[in-house]
């Protein structure tokens, strides 16, 4: 009778174990964490090619496109909103353009970011970054309300902001045509998206520095 009893105990034993495991399994199907494995970056051969930053065309009225490329880069030091020294000949290029294209009655001019940092903060920088460039055309006698400078912060990314190439990409300023001749270009809103800040006269600088200057 022991005997039997015994027998009949190894038999069960591994049927109960494996009744308990298919529990388990079922029970970590409803509660276990479902979230996808981290991404992993892309290899060298499967990232998408960069955009080219100067194609080889230039703005027209009738050429159904709003932005202005501008050969080479407006750079700015990490978290700073001044232009950095090298950046004159992309900012002259720009100047002329301007003087070349009386019509063109208000430029926006756009800042943008990598993803390094948060999405508020990316946007003022983006945004003081694009008011320098337009602060720099006005010193150098374009009148400022033909300018519109605004910020987008991380939103609209060139490249992928996982490698070092693409942050690079994404970290720019863009220039867009908003009205010619008075009148919206492409019909669209000159002042619609983004964080758009004041761009002032020489004058209303100098005046609101002396003003600062004042109260500390």
């Amino acid at each position: 009778m022991d005997s039997k009893r015994k027998q009949a105990g190894r038999t069960a034993l591994p049927f109960a174990v494996a009744a308990a495991l298919a529990v388990a399994a079922h029970a970590g199907q409803g509660c276990g964490d479902n979230r996808l494995p981290p991404r992993d970056l892309p290899r060298a051969d499967e990232q998408r090619p960069l955009p080219r930053w100067y194609p080889e065309k230039s703005w027209s009225e009738k050429g159904g496109e709003t932005q202005v490329y501008i050969e080479g880069k407006i750079v700015f030091d990490t978290n700073k909103a001044v232009v950095r020294p090298g950046s004159e000949k992309t900012l002259e290029t720009l100047l002329q353009f301007l003087k070349e294209h009386p019509e063109v009655t208000r430029l926006r001019i756009e800042g943008h970011t990598d993803a390094q940092s948060s999405e508020e903060h990316n946007q003022e920088l983006s945004a003081r970054r694009a008011l320098a460039v337009a602060d720099w055309l006005v010193d150098h006698g374009v009148e400022n309300l033909r300018l519109i400078a605004v910020g987008f912060g991380e939103s609209r990314p060139l490249g992928p902001n996982e490698i070092a190439a693409g942050r690079g990409e994404n970290r720019r300023v863009e220039f867009h045509v908003a009205e010619v001749n008075g009148r919206p270009f492409m019909g669209q809103d000159p002042y619609m998206g983004g964080l758009a800040l004041e761009v002032l006269s020489l004058e209303e600088r100098k005046l609101r520095a002396e003003q600062a200057a004042q109260l500390k």
